[in-house]
């Protein structure tokens, strides 16, 4: 099967995304100043374009007849990953918004929170992978 073209752009883009996040809680880390534009403009991006194209393809599938009959493998990784995705973008909207809070009094919150940030970013890796993964075993 041929990835569509917004496929394609949505994986590489989402790999942009994570390098972003992972870049504004580094540098937030070691300058201690939280990168509101650079943090929220990721948010904003994550809004417009990821977030709408999982809902484009979640209702294309929904309206199809179905040409193919999903693997069951392939249908338990599609809803890991959008669920799991949906919720980590949720947590990343409250993690920035309470880390620009903290930073705005001068505090490290990714220091200070730093059991809370590994397994944040973790989970964010899990859920970006589990996208590649699904990607993989639908057009490779």
């Amino acid at each position: 099967m041929t990835a569509p073209f917004f496929s394609i752009f949505a994986l590489i883009a989402e790999f942009c995304v994570t390098a972003v996040v992972f870049y504004v809680i580094w540098t937030a880390i070691a300058n201690v100043r939280f990168n509101r534009k650079l943090g929220f403009g990721v948010l904003a991006y994550e809004v417009i374009f990821n977030i709408s194209y999982m809902v484009m393809r979640s209702l294309e599938h929904v309206s199809e007849k179905p040409s193919v009959v999903e693997k069951p493998g392939e249908t338990a990784l599609a809803i890991f990953h959008g669920t799991f995705s949906l919720v980590m973008f949720i947590a990343l909207v409250i993690f920035f918004i309470v880390a620009d809070k903290h930073y705005a009094k001068g505090e490290n919150f990714f220091v200070h929170h730093h059991r809370l940030t590994s397994v944040f970013l973790y989970s964010w890796s899990v859920s970006v992978l589990s996208g590649a993964l699904f990607f993989a075993r639908l057009y490779l």
